[in-house]
């Protein structure tokens, strides 16, 4: 039998066995094929997408929840607070990671005394245990929270209770400051330093991160990790709160006398540095309520509901726009015509270039005629012959304009670059806009002669005081600041700002001769600033009023003024945006306030009066009997007279007085002590050595102690050199220290 025989015979090559072979070759590859495909797939899943199906896990069995970070507070140059955070806390627990009964009821004992909770209540929350955030309490104070977490500590419960602190931005003085500040939206800083440096301010949040399971039971290898939230960096403004209280009283008081209808402002800064000392527009408004309008839309809001109801869209469009011109810093972006405080830029160029002399004269006729167009002064009768010096201080427009020619719109525009009047000054304050203003070859005749007496172009407040301050501090220009330096949360100093020079804007010896020149414009009783003199400093200063528009129906005054104009402290820039009653002059508007701001902010600053013998011999005042008056009468005569006072006893009217009637002192800081009760014992102080002091020390001295001063002798001198009462003797406070200046 050969093979094939065999093989029939064992039934392999019969037609079913063929069959057989081919279904087990078919099952074979299958089964290969789902080997491979199946391999192919924990490939796949273990090895390329392994970074995905490990985040998903992990998504699944990690819980995270995110700590707020406070954000940094804003202070002014001293340290004084003028935004900052309000805390409260939610007290959480997470019921997944209480480890026993015992823990679950001790935790449930703390958090309902310490929170005033009830038990049951936090005790049902407790058996949820497929959660790890229930809340207990929300809004708990700050007070409550350390003592609980005390509590928390000491129990070693920190597992299991937890804390999420939210924060409320508050600005403690409300309305100060409120255009420099800005304020807070949900999301982040708007306006102002909370705008600017909202990176700064914001911190960066914490985290809790904690593990379970899918289904939200333990693990063996359970943890949570806390990491705490990292508090926003200080910000230390420039601004001195007492200089930025007294200038918003005083531009307050201003705008509302003269009822300006399109907000006024003032910038004080330091000169040698241009740290911004206080700024404000008027209205102020809440930064604690920022959308409330302040009574000065009062009149807008009843015209626009008049006009269009009040449930009317077009009448909410029209609040929005008044919000939206509330929170508007006008100082930086808004441009306004400067006036006749531009003409000290225009004598400037004239000397730089030596193209006249201070002594040269100008004939002002009340008006000058160029290209055909006649352009008149603000004087109509004219100041007839003056000189170039007298031209600036009495503010003379042909003077200014005839000096223009000379100068040529070249030159007049290279030095309108040098003051850096042609672009941004770069402050450290959002929304800073750009002035308006043709140069060069652009600039023709008229265009020329009006841009010298400050019409017809416009500069931001922030540009002309930048400009100004540089001619005041011997030509240097510099980039204005309003942050002195940034502090972590551990008051370490990250960043300082300090000063950078641009260039020179003009000689030192041509700001000095200006400056000499406005200083006298001051001093004199016919100078066109006089209205800014303080008693005691030497002020340089320059008003303007200046057309608003081309229908000449509203205008804007302003006044710059510096002190001590041979080494200024400070300078400060006042403008009150169409004031609309009264006598409406730069000179009658701003200047008076500007006085009333240095003659407060200069002895603040440590700036020392300098009084002349007639000012001494001014300030010389007799005082009156105040003797049955009643308290109140008393007081308001006393101030009316320029003096303080002092009351002790608790009476309704004076019983006694020091100084007594008749008696003369000295009015500056001269104060009245009254007494209300006959039976109260006089209060004494010890009378200090004066001699070799100047006058403003010494009474600087005798002011903290309640004694008065009275000077005699030579009054050119400045220095004590006798008193009339010996150091060392006790005498009633009120009493008049005689002091002789000169040689003794």
């Amino acid at each position: 039998m050969n093979e094939q025989q065999e093989l029939q015979q064992a039934g392999t090559l019969t037609p079913n066995g063929r069959q057989s072979r081919k279904r087990a070759f078919i099952l074979f590859a299958f089964c290969t094929f789902c080997v491979v495909l199946l391999v192919a797939r924990l490939v796949k899943l273990m090895l390329v997408d392994y970074s995905q199906y490990r985040a998903t896990e992990l998504a699944q069995v990690i819980y995270q929840d995110t700590i707020t970070a406070e954000r940094g507070t804003i202070t002014d140059r001293n340290g004084i607070v003028l935004a900052t955070n309000s805390a409260s806390y939610r007290v959480f627990i997470s019921p997944l990671d209480i480890s026993d009964e015992e823990q679950r009821k001790l935790m449930c004992d703390i958090l309902s005394e310490t929170l005033e909770v009830d038990y049951d209540t936090i005790y049902t929350q407790s058996l949820l245990t497929d959660y790890y955030d229930r809340t207990i309490k929300r809004n708990v104070d700050e007070d409550t929270a350390t003592k609980l977490k005390e509590q928390v500590k000491e129990k070693e419960l920190e597992r299991v209770i937890y804390f999420e602190e939210t924060y409320a931005r508050i600005y403690p003085y409300s309305t100060l400051a409120s255009h420099l500040i800005g304020f807070c939206g949900t999301d982040g800083g708007r306006y102002g330093l909370e705008y600017y440096y909202d990176s700064e301010l914001t911190g960066i949040p914490g985290k809790i991160v904690g593990v379970h399971t899918v289904s939200g039971g333990n693990v063996p290898y359970k943890y949570s990790t806390y990491i705490d939230a990292q508090q926003g960096n200080t910000i230390v403004s420039t601004i001195d709160y007492r200089i930025q209280e007294v200038v918003e009283k005083y531009l307050k008081q201003c705008a509302e006398t003269f009822e300006c209808v399109s907000r006024a402002e003032c910038i004080v800064m330091n000169p040698k540095n241009f740290e911004v000392l206080g700024m404000a527009v008027y209205p102020y408004y809440d930064l604690n309520n920022p959308t409330t309008l302040p009574s000065y839309y009062d009149k807008r809001i009843e015209e626009a509901a008049e006009k269009y109801g009040t449930d009317s869209e077009d009448y909410q469009k029209a609040l929005s726009a008044m919000v939206l011109e509330m929170w508007n810093n006008k100082i930086v972006s808004e441009t306004y015509e400067p006036g006749s405080t531009a003409k000290i830029f225009t004598v400037c160029m004239t000397l730089e270039e030596k193209l006249s002399a201070l002594t040269d004269t100008y004939y002002c006729p009340g008006y000058h005629i160029v290209n055909g167009i006649r352009i008149s002064c603000n004087n109509k009768n004219g100041h007839g012959l003056v000189t170039l010096a007298e031209g600036l201080e009495q503010s003379c427009n042909p003077t200014m304009m005839m000096l223009s020619k000379l100068i040529g719109s070249d030159r007049f525009s290279k030095y309108f670059s040098n003051l850096g009047l042609d672009s941004k000054t770069g402050i450290d304050l959002p929304g800073e806009t750009s002035s308006i203003y043709i140069s060069g070859e652009d600039m023709g005749p008229v265009d020329l002669a009006v841009y010298s007496f400050g019409q017809r172009f416009n500069v931001t407040a922030i540009q002309q005081i930048s400009a100004l301050a540089s001619i005041s501090n011997g030509g240097y220009l510099m980039t204005p600041h309003v942050v002195k330096e940034i502090l972590d949360e551990n008051g370490n100093v990250l960043k300082t700002f300090d000063s950078d020079i641009k260039h020179q804007s003009f000689s030192s010896e041509t700001c000095e001769i200006v400056s000499e020149v406005l200083a006298e414009g001051v001093a004199s009783s016919s100078g066109g600033s006089n209205n800014a003199y303080v008693i005691g400093y030497e002020v340089a200063a320059k008003t303007g009023t200046a057309e608003k528009g081309t229908d000449g129906k509203y205008v804007v005054c302003s006044c710059v003024a510096y002190a001590p104009y041979y080494d200024p402290e400070v300078i400060i820039l006042f403008i009150v945006d169409s004031p609309t009653k009264g006598s409406l002059y730069g000179n009658t508007v701003a200047a008076p306030y500007v006085s009333k701001i240095l003659s407060e902010i200069l002895p603040y600053m440590g700036v020392e009066p300098n009084y002349t013998a007639k000012e001494i011999a001014s300030l010389q005042k007799s005082v009156r009997n105040y003797k049955g008056y009643s308290v109140s009468s008393a007081v308001n005569s006393i101030e009316n007279a320029g003096f303080k006072y002092v009351i002790y006893g608790t009476g309704t009217s004076i019983t006694s007085q020091f100084p007594a009637s008749g008696e003369s002192m000295f009015s500056a800081d001269g104060v009245i002590v009254l007494y209300t009760s006959s039976d109260t014992e006089p209060v004494y102080a010890i009378v200090p050595d004066l001699i070799g002091k100047t006058v403003a020390e010494a009474e600087k001295i005798l002011k903290k102690l309640n004694l008065n001063i009275y000077i005699r002798g030579n009054t050119s001198s400045q220095i004590v050199s006798g008193q009339s009462i010996q150091y060392g003797s006790s005498v009633p406070e009120g009493t008049i220290i005689q002091i002789s200046l000169g040689e003794n």
